[in-house]
């Protein structure tokens, strides 16, 4: 606690313009621009690892107190059927709701690096390729909600978290005034009770506005508050990229070359499911990265990922990372972490928080 308060007072001083003048007036030197950008870049640092920190500490549900949360736990144990199509079926509704706020570009142009590496496996007969240029059909029109800055923003993947759909509908069901009639209701009778609302209506996936469902979202809740609805994607996003780098480490260190890895809001990963291209020995591989190694190896039978070569993901340990190639290690490879020699920074930055 005494650590936190000195990091407080630290950031206080330093950004405190009122101090720096009382400064002047007993004749002490000011710092030089230089300086003071350095002391700025050290607060924002400080800042972005406590904000990481916060993040990490959040688990689903935690926003609620009482039958509220008894609500959105029971929710949350619908887990994937929340956004399947076989499920709930969330995916048309978040997504046309959040149309408002969509731009709608042909990406091609973005990715020509990785487009170049997909056309020359052969497997994507949607990709072509005309005077040096290569043009994928999926990327012709991409949809996606952006800041005022243009950049990609957490909002795009409300539908793919289950745990953050348990959140905004158990809000959805406070203001509607539902919490005491679901409180009493088992897991079976609330997957009965939502179905009910997203079939009434006779809604289809290309028009989903006539759904119940969607207009009671409609009514209670304005296009800009489901950016509050992501705290669970955030953290996700956090634990994948930090193993997204182990995973990139670990095979280089067994000889791979990395020749092309997408952040946040990649289309390539969105509409090709493929998280990093890795080469060895001339050849070109298509990798997948999950969470935890079970759900590599269960990705291995995806549709959408038919064309992925290799599936990895952190072992529950957390020693190292489960392999999973589609022809040849159907059981998996471990590769351990205490193979890297330099892998501090990611230990560090893992367990410092």
């Amino acid at each position: 606690m005494e650590e936190k308060n000195d990091i407080n007072d630290f950031i206080d001083f330093i950004m405190n313009d009122e101090v720096k003048e009382k400064e002047k007036e007993l004749g002490l030197e000011h710092p030089s621009v230089e300086y003071e950008a350095k002391e700025r870049e050290v607060v924002d640092k400080v800042l972005e690892e406590r904000s990481i920190e916060e993040r990490l500490s959040y688990y689903t549900c935690k926003r609620f107190q009482g039958e509220e949360r008894g609500v959105c736990d029971k929710l949350n144990v619908l887990g994937r059927w929340l956004k399947e199509k076989d499920g709930l079926d969330m995916q048309p509704i978040i997504d046309t709701l959040l149309l408002p706020r969509k731009d709608d570009r042909n990406m091609n142009p973005n990715f020509q690096e990785p487009l170049k590496y997909l056309y020359e496996t052969g497997k994507f007969k949607d990709i072509s390729e005309k005077d040096g240029f290569y043009t994928s059909q999926r990327l012709l029109s991409c949809e996606l909600v952006r800041n005022e800055e243009g950049e990609w923003v957490f909002v795009n993947k409300l539908n793919t978290s289950w745990s953050d759909l348990a959140e905004l509908l158990t809000t959805l069901f406070m203001r509607g005034g539902k919490i005491e009639e679901l409180k009493h209701m088992n897991v079976t009778e609330i997957k009965n009770f939502l179905l009910n609302l997203r079939n009434s209506g006779n809604p289809t996936r290309k028009n989903p506005q006539s759904s119940h469902l969607y207009r009671l979202l409609e009514k209670y809740f304005t296009v800009d508050e489901y950016d509050e609805y992501t705290y669970n994607t955030r953290k996700n996003t956090i634990i994948g990229d930090e193993i997204e780098d182990l995973t990139i480490k670990l095979l280089e260190k067994q000889g791979f070359k990395l020749i092309y890895h997408g952040n946040n809001g990649n289309f390539i990963d969105m509409k090709y499911g493929i998280d990093m291209i890795m080469e060895l020995e001339g050849k070109i591989y298509l990798i997948q990265v999950k969470s935890k190694s079970n759900a590599a190896k269960m990705a291995m039978d995806y549709p959408n990922y038919r064309y992925i070569d290799l599936f990895a993901g952190e072992t529950p340990d957390k020693n190292g990372i489960m392999l999973y190639d589609r022809d040849s290690m159907k059981e998996g490879e471990f590769i351990a972490k205490d193979i890297l020699q330099d892998n501090l920074d990611y230990l560090i930055n893992k367990y410092s928080n």
